[in-house]
């Protein structure tokens, strides 16, 4: 069998895995802890001025921004700490996609929450890094390719910026799972209302009440998706904002009571992530994101489907995923 053709087998075992959705909020925090400072990490060769920098959309000329930092933090579908790959385990996907942008001027920052099943041109990998293709795949599938964690993570920058229009990316961080519950019981817990069925997966989780969730119902709450509510991703999305949301009052909390808090989330975070920033810049964007100024949140809207395999599928609307690069990345003349 050729090596493509394992590597497409390899990628249809991948989507039935369980998501990782959980790792949003440290995700969120970790990107809260990532920003600032200017040594930044281009994934793009040319930085230079060419025609990118200045586009026109529905006749608006617009500038791009020169002033800003971007950063992407995924959930990763691997509930353990990150280990070396020596062969395929069933892991791997990034689940959670968030993007932001930083104002270097201002402080002010953008999200953008990618749909994990979003599609978009995707570079299947070997096992040694080497590209074998590039096809349009839904973009979690992006860290499932190679065995090496670095490739992993910088495939899925190269996705994330492709489908951004080429957009640089100044750092990531991939966060597996499994530091879902740890950082949430770094805060002492979170508070939510459960607004959904999880009699399935969490009988503990009941419908209409309030409940500060710990440990592993913490990640469930995150996580878990088939068995819960109408079972599709963009119902777990909502509920993760809903628990990002709770979560930065209580991970505030902890910094006004400890100003090295945020660096004690970095180091628990740290065998459980695959990163290029440093403690400096993720203490910094920890404390930026957290408090009390409302971030701008953007979303790309589209169509909702299954694929040939009956796989869920997210198609973004071109002049949302265009109006979102935009606002993102651009300014008017």
């Amino acid at each position: 069998m050729s090596g493509y053709r394992r590597r497409q087998d390899k990628k249809r075992l991948y989507k039935g895995l369980g998501i990782a959705a959980a790792v949003l909020i440290v995700g969120i925090v970790f990107v809260a802890l990532v920003l600032g400072m200017a040594d930044h990490y281009r994934f793009n060769n040319d930085n230079s001025v060419d025609s990118r920098d200045t586009i026109t959309y529905k006749d608006q000329t617009y500038t791009r921004k020169g002033n800003i930092e971007t950063y992407l933090i995924t959930g990763i579908d691997s509930p353990g700490k990150v280990q070396e790959l020596k062969e395929y385990d069933g892991t791997g996907q990034c689940d959670v996609l968030v993007v932001i942008v930083r104002d270097r001027s201002t402080d002010e920052c953008k999200l953008l929450t990618i749909d994990r099943n979003t599609i978009t041109e995707v570079k299947s990998l070997d096992d040694d890094g080497t590209c074998l293709a590039a096809t349009d795949i839904q973009i979690s599938l992006a860290h499932s390719m190679g065995l090496d964690q670095k490739v992993r993570a910088e495939n899925t920058v190269d996705a994330v910026s492709h489908l951004l229009g080429d957009a640089t990316i100044d750092g990531y961080a991939m966060v597996n799972v499994g530091a879902v519950s740890v950082v949430n019981d770094m805060v002492g817990g979170v508070t939510v209302t459960i607004e959904d069925d999880f009699s399935e997966v969490d009988p503990t989780l009941k419908m209409g009440e309030t409940v500060t969730l710990m440990g592993e119902h913490a990640e469930n709450y995150v996580r878990q998706r088939k068995e819960v509510a109408d079972g599709r991703n963009e119902s777990r999305m909502q509920r993760q904002s809903s628990y990002e949301e709770a979560f930065k009052p209580a991970f505030r909390t902890k910094c006004n009571e400890d100003n090295k808090f945020p660096l004690e989330v970095y180091h628990a975070l740290e065998e459980y992530m695959t990163t290029d920033i440093s403690a400096k810049k993720f203490c910094r964007l920890a404390l930026l994101l957290s408090d009390e100024n409302e971030d701008e949140k953007l979303s790309i809207s589209g169509t909702y489907g299954l694929d040939e395999d009956e796989w869920q599928t997210f198609t973004p609307d071109e002049d949302s995923l265009q109006q979102a690069i935009i606002e993102l990345f651009y300014e008017k003349n």
